[in-house]
């Protein structure tokens, strides 16, 4: 064999063999990401895209698009599609107004010509509704491009849906689709207008509908609401404020424009535009002097002819802003630190109850979640008092039950829910669908098809991990879409009905670690946080002197609200230089502030990722064997997370930054979906706009990936005291992952060697017998 044929082979080993260690890595970490697609729903909610003057006259004109519409294929022989929105808080409808609807008309088929020839004028029409109020009918009897215009009377302006949402309606009967074999199609164009006459009038002051005025779903035009904390709150103030932030992202359920400032930075341009909730001691608010509207006046720093038997409640009023009278102001309040905790966590429950005044409440006593829910096995929807639920209507609809989970039961991996459902034989199985959510997560689906049209039951396994400790909520969503028949039936509602007799099997087992089924990852944030349905394990801890970072975590509250939906929101707060000990043993803990603020970092430094440099506010990186030192003037913000040294079954994530332009880059990161997408592992450092991520085994700076004209240097670690009994516990999995590691790596070790070896001597020995037969073919006589 030629030295040529000797180096083919070795390469071709060396390529077998590095195939033969990292396929098995490519194909675990090859996770295909796949989009589904379905039906066209003919259900438009309003977005925000109403012009920033619309409120300025008594009319506006908006096209169907700038309602967030798009154009929509109505298909005979029925069809219907629904646009629905709110008007802002201090606008009242009023008659006048008018919609345009711009469509086209298509007819198919080779019965057209047989309708033609009939001189039949189609037969077909749209029917105009306006909050269920018939407000005009359009003949079909044009194709191609058509308009037509409508007034919105007087008495169809009340909103039927209990949101206070208005909803317009366009239906298709087509029913000459039935009769000959024509198919019409009529497009409802975007370019369809809507012009509301309104005046504008105080808005409604009522606690009763929180989040409104606030928030209203699919509004026109967006509101923006600051809430506002004393200059220096003590850290109960604090909480206060997050857990309305946290109870409003609940409340609201999707983004919306809430954000936390203290007193003393709110601005003209503020009080002009903005609504407000001021939460805190009457005394520490300068500003509520200038509200004279509340039912409970307040003078010099103190409630005036304030009930005795209230002297300990809670205070919650609502008030027109003496700023802009289409505004609203919000007081959560009292004349102790306790009486505002009450007061807070009932305005996150979002279900204020009213008596004699609907903008005054008194709170009086709050019931927290208990440390110990008794456990129960086996229970139907109808022993939670959930009676038979139908869904009907062509689009979602859908049905919740809440139900409690204790400690006991939070592992358990042999749970189920048993779904018991039948529905109508006008669903179109090819277009409807049922899903079933445990705590905003799909666990399942449901199929609707013809044999489901009887009784039919379903056993769902209820996922590892997904429970949390209190309250837990199960969702069925239904999308339905209707089956169209021709018979004289004509276009009625399909229905989906889910019986009380449906039931959950939650069975005790042996208590874990909340985070031993899910990886430390800060991907994995907001949902490792969310271990307790009233978030009443997790703390935020503080600096007493950053308002940066308590607007960075007032985001934070109102993000994990959105997701872990709390009824009464019981996240704690405590500032870095005094967090005692049940916080320590028993919460997990958001960290946020620059490094220097948080004293409590100085015991828990060695124990994170990435230590940070006191002097510096900067992560030193120093188990890294590239260390950066970032360029004086450029800001970076840090993420950190690991196992709390208190309590190994708690983590502790870190929020900081070198300024604090750094530490709103950090919060970020978690919150803007562009620069979210890119967090991972359980260190990350970000500019604002990318973001460099490591784990506790990288070997090389993620600071170099982001900052520009980072110098590498070498480390030196900032002197701290360290605590010897705070040392991370390392996990159970780790020795014998080590041990199995070693062993495979071994083997892939003797194996090379082994082969090498074995081809070497097999090459050498047909080098020889080549040499040989070359020696034999020279002694041979010519």
């Amino acid at each position: 064999m030629s030295n040529l044929s000797i180096r083919n082979l070795k390469v071709f080993n060396v390529k077998r063999i590095l195939t033969f260690i990292f396929l098995p890595i490519l194909m675990l970490g090859n996770f295909a990401q796949v989009a589904a697609s379905g039906s066209q729903e003919h259900i438009f909610y309003a977005e925000v895209n109403a012009p920033a003057n619309a409120s300025a006259s008594d009319a506006v004109s908006l096209s169907f698009a700038q309602l967030g519409f798009r154009k929509s294929d109505l298909i005979s022989p029925f069809d219907v599609m629904r646009l629905l929105f709110s008007v802002p808080p201090n606008w009242k409808l009023e008659a006048g107004g008018e919609v345009q609807i711009d469509y086209d008309v298509l007819l198919s088929g080779p019965g057209l010509a047989q309708l033609t020839s009939a001189g039949n004028p189609y037969g077909g029409s749209l029917t105009v509704s306006f909050n269920d109020r018939i407000i005009g009918t359009i003949p079909l009897e044009n194709t191609g491009s058509n308009s037509a215009h409508f007034e919105i009377p007087a008495e169809a302006l009340s909103p039927v849906i209990s949101d206070g949402r208005h909803i317009l309606k366009i239906a298709l009967d087509a029913q000459f689709s039935c009769q000959y074999d024509v198919r019409a199609v009529v497009t409802i164009k975007d370019t369809s207008i809507l012009n509301l006459a309104y005046s504008e009038t105080p808005p409604s002051l009522n606690l009763s509908r929180l989040p409104a005025p606030f928030y209203t779903s699919n509004a026109l035009v967006s509101e923006r609401t600051l809430v506002v904390t004393p200059d220096s709150p003590t850290s109960g103030e604090l909480q206060a404020a997050l857990n309305i932030m946290s109870g409003f992202g609940s409340m609201v359920g999707t983004t919306a424009d809430f954000a936390l400032v203290n007193s003393s930075a709110v601005t003209q341009d503020d009080m002009a535009t903005s609504n407000f909730i001021f939460v805190g001691g009457p005394d520490k608010l300068p500003l509520l002097s200038n509200i004279a509207a509340f039912p409970l006046k307040i003078e010099s720093g103190d409630f005036l002819n304030l009930p005795s038997d209230s002297a300990s409640d809670g205070i919650i009023q609502i008030a027109i802003s003496p700023w802009n009278a289409a505004k609203s102001i919000l007081l959560v309040s009292g004349k102790s630190e306790e009486a505002i905790q009450k007061a807070s966590q009932a305005v996150s429950s979002g279900k204020v109850l009213i008596y004699q005044d609907p903008a005054l409440a008194y709170v009086k006593e709050v019931q927290a979640l208990k440390d110990s829910i008794p456990t129960v096995e086996n229970f139907s929807v109808q022993n939670l008092g959930y009676s038979t639920e139908t869904l009907s209507g062509i689009g979602e609809s859908g049905v919740d039950y809440t139900f409690m989970v204790s400690k006991q039961q939070l592992f358990a991996k042999d749970g189920y829910f048993e779904l018991f459902y039948y529905h109508s034989a006008l669903v179109d199985d090819s277009l409807s669908s049922m899903n079933i959510e445990l705590n905003g997560q799909l666990i399942s689906s449901a199929a609707l098809d013809k044999a489901s049209e009887e009784l039919t039951s379903i056993r769902i396994k209820i996922p590892f991990g997904i429970l949390r400790y209190g309250e837990n909520r199960l969702s069925i969503r239904t999308r339905l879409s209707a089956d169209i028949s021709c018979d004289e039936t004509g276009f009625s509602d399909p229905w989906a009905v889910i019986l009380d007799q449906s039931n959950f099997h939650l069975p005790e087992a042996t208590a874990l670690g909340a985070f031993q089924y899910t990886a430390m990852d800060l991907k994995n944030y907001p949902e490792i946080f969310v271990t307790q349905s009233n978030l009443g394990d997790l703390a935020f801890v503080l600096s007493k002197t950053d308002p940066t970072g308590w607007s960075v975590a007032a985001k934070l509250a109102y993000d994990l609200g959105k997701v872990a939906n709390p009824a009464i929101s019981s996240i704690k707060a405590v500032y870095a230089d005094d967090v005692p000990v049940d916080v320590r043993e028993n919460h997990s803990m958001i960290m946020i502030g620059k490094a220097s603020a948080l004293p409590i970092l100085n015991e828990i430094n060695d124990n994170l990722p990435a230590p940070f440099d006191f002097a510096s506010d900067t992560a030193s990186e120093r188990q890294l064997q590239i260390i950066y030192r970032i360029p004086q003037g450029v800001s970076v913000g840090y993420l950190e997370l690991a196992h709390s040294p208190f309590n190994i079954d708690k983590l502790i994530m870190v929020l900081s930054g070198n300024d604090a332009a750094g530490l709103a880059f950090s919060g970020d990161a978690l919150l803007v979906s562009e620069i979210n997408s890119q967090v991972s592992g359980v260190f990350a450092i970000t500019n604002g706009k990318q973001v460099a991520v490591g784990d506790d085994q990288a070997l090389f700076s993620a600071v170099g990936d982001v900052v520009p004209n980072a110098e590498a240097a070498i480390a030196t670690p900032l002197p701290t005291e360290s605590n010897p009994a705070l040392k991370t516990v390392p996990p159970n999995w780790l020795k014998p992952y080590l041990i199995a590691t070693g062993g495979v790596i071994l083997l892939i070790i003797a194996f090379v060697i082994k082969n090498t070896l074995s081809r070497k001597r097999s090459a050498t020995l047909d080098l020889a017998h080549d040499e040989e037969e070359s020696d034999v073919h020279k002694e041979k006589p010519a």
